[in-house]
This record gives structure tokens, C-alpha cells and sequence, in this order.
């Protein structure tokens, strides 16, 4: 995890992918939990219709595609960026207490 600490500034790019959308609750990524991924994690805010929060989960999901292509060439050959979007009632947070870093917003 720390070596992609001092590769990568995975908290400021995860920020500034997700910093104009204003449905994104909470941001989180684990390194190292599944050999060979980076699962990011996205809580987005429930409170849409159902066409708009499907937009909104597509674009949560799109944006983890984007911060694979910030990372280093050599960890986009180590690793996969793994998505997992959520709304946030009920139980859907459980994965984030699995996160190594959880960044509120």
C-alpha cells in the first residue's frame, strides 16, 4: 500500500475525478485486499429517480476508468481498478469498512 502511496497520490486523484459531481457521498480505495486490484469504492446519494441514479452510477463507474489512466504505466500493469458503486441506505456501506483509505465529502 505504500508503495503506491509514493507512486501515486491516489487521494487527490480520486478527489479531483469526482469533486463536480455532487451525488458522491463518500470515496474510498483498498489496495492489496484482492492480489493485483485497486477497489475504489463510491457511495452515491439515493435520493434520485431511478433514470437519474442510473446515470449517476455510470458515471460513478466511468470515473474509476479515468483514475486507472492517472495512475503510473508500471501500476496500470499491476494492477486493475475495480469499481464498486453503492447508494447509501441500509447495509450498502459494509464494504467500505474493508477500505484503507475512506474519504468523506
Amino acid at each position: 500500500m505504500s508503495t503506491v502511496q509514493q507512486e501515486f497520490d491516489a487521494d487527490t486523484a480520486l478527489l479531483g475525478l469526482y469533486e463536480g459531481l455532487p451525488y458522491v457521498r463518500k470515496l474510498g480505495y483498498s489496495v492489496g485486499e484482492m492480489d493485483g486490484r485497486i477497489l475504489v469504492g463510491v457511495v452515491i446519494d439515493d435520493g434520485a429517480d431511478e433514470d437519474e441514479s442510473y446515470d449517476n452510477f455510470l458515471m460513478s463507474v466511468k470515473k474509476a476508468g479515468e483514475f486507472m489512466n492517472m495512475m503510473p504505466a508500471r501500476m496500470r500493469d499491476e494492477y486493475d481498478v475495480v469499481p464498486i458503486v453503492t447508494g447509501s441506505c441500509g447495509g450498502h456501506l459494509a464494504h467500505f469498512h474493508a477500505m484503507t483509505v475512506v474519504i468523506d465529502r
